[in-house]
């Protein structure tokens, strides 16, 4: 999933999902030998052009230039291939994430790209490191490791619930509540201390965990189910 957020300070979109490209023979030539392997041989893509961020905003009757930013949660080629669409449009990026990279595929960014890396110098609760997007502070980046070493969720929080776009913290809800793991992460002892805080935050307030690769996500989101009844 993409998602976006229509905001009161702007329009947010976090992460720019794949585009219709990556089902070209030889894509990911230029990232290597290995890279072109593993990504040709452990993956099957398939994605039509409508289905790029830009069609599907158009799609929305959003324009790109009303977009205020761009938030990635990590550098993955499924996260970042829809960057084509957004070359005036501010980019945020975990510094931290940017200067140590985990399995991205530098060789298939933008030539333009070059994200506002933020620090996330503030604690939000659980989280020691995090970062306030807007004025309104209801919107925040914090640190979640595990699937890579600085990944990031989006926090967005209303007055009795809190949405929490997890990317890639885990592939579904049931892998958090099943201390179930995917397989592609930098750092299982990263992961289940992600998992721990975000159980324990869920259970202190109504939150929707929005994982970027679950199906059930979007219905989650349309039933404002929480992940524990409280």
């Amino acid at each position: 999933w993409v998602m976006i957020i229509e905001h009161p300070e702007g329009v947010f979109v976090i992460d720019t999902g794949e585009n219709a490209d990556v089902n070209n023979p030889g894509y990911f030539k230029s990232s290597g030998m290995f890279a072109n392997w593993f990504d040709t041989t452990q993956f099957k893509f398939k994605v039509d052009r409508q289905e790029e961020i830009g069609p599907q905003l158009n799609d929305l009757g959003i324009p790109i230039e009303k977009i205020r930013a761009v938030i990635l949660t990590h550098l993955h080629l499924d996260h970042i291939d829809g960057l084509k669409y957004f070359p005036s449009t501010p980019i945020i990026v975990n510094r931290r994430e940017w200067e140590s990279p985990y399995g991205d595929l530098p060789k298939l960014y933008p030539s333009w790209f070059n994200p506002n890396l933020i620090d996330l110098s503030e604690q939000f609760d659980l989280f020691e490191r995090a970062q306030y997007l807007t004025q309104s502070r209801d919107l925040l980046l914090v640190e979640t490791p595990g699937h890579t070493p600085h990944h990031c969720s989006v926090v967005l929080r209303g007055d009795d619930w809190t949405i929490f776009f997890a990317a890639d913290i885990c592939y579904s809800q049931h892998q958090l509540l099943e201390d179930k793991y995917s397989g592609a992460n930098a750092s299982y002892k990263m992961s289940k201390a992600t998992y721990d805080k975000v159980k324990r935050f869920a259970r202190k307030e109504r939150l929707i965990f929005l994982p970027s690769h679950d199906k059930g996500a979007s219905t989650r989101l349309k039933e404002f189910k929480s992940l524990f009844d409280i």
